[in-house]
């Protein structure tokens, strides 16, 4: 049996920078990136399956961030299924492997792609209405020949058009500010 205070990455230190879990940055939208599959599993979420992929990057500034994958292959929308069953497929293929059975695959059945490395296109999700936006895989592709590229962080700049932009028109800017009764 193991030892409890000796962990295989080496002296434990006690110290801050050892114990805290580093700050995970935002992964730019349309970033390219070596990713290796962490864990690929039968999942549900409120009542819905779908299968579910833990990429860990493998490369450049984000080396060692996770992104998830949902592969919607269970999904009642025909597109939405035929495309995640079609990314599905192209894994296989990508590494020369073939379903094992007519059936949907056994999380024992998916354990063949754990540690298999490919080339993920990462795109960020709209923001939500808390303003929160998430990362998700759009493309894979094989790892031969596939450059890797940071995205661009964009700023987004709302331009509030209003009635007073619209018609900008000095003499009712005047007059809107005679009404104002403090100053």
């Amino acid at each position: 049996m193991e030892q409890f205070w000796i962990s295989p990455l080496g002296e434990l230190t006690g110290k801050p920078e050892d114990a805290y879990t580093r700050q995970f940055k935002q992964i730019p939208d349309d970033t390219l990136a070596l990713a290796q599959i962490a864990a690929f599993t039968n999942e549900e979420h409120e009542g819905k399956k779908h299968l579910k992929i833990d990429w860990v990057l493998t490369d450049g500034d984000f080396t060692g961030q996770h992104v998830f994958q949902k592969l919607h292959v269970f999904d009642d929308e025909p597109k939405k299924r035929h495309r995640s069953l079609n990314l599905l497929m192209l894994m296989y293929k990508t590494y020369n492997l073939s379903p094992k059975s007519k059936d949907a695959p056994s999380n024992a059945d998916l354990m063949v792609f754990k540690g298999k490395e490919y080339g993920i296109k990462i795109q960020l999700t709209e923001p939500n209405d808390k303003g929160k936006q998430y990362t998700w895989v759009s493309e894979i592709h094989p790892v031969a020949g596939f450059k890797c590229e940071t995205g661009n962080v964009q700023s987004v700049v709302h331009h509030v058009d209003t009635a007073l932009s619209r018609n900008a028109d000095s003499r009712l800017t005047e007059v809107l500010e005679d009404d104002i009764p403090f100053k």
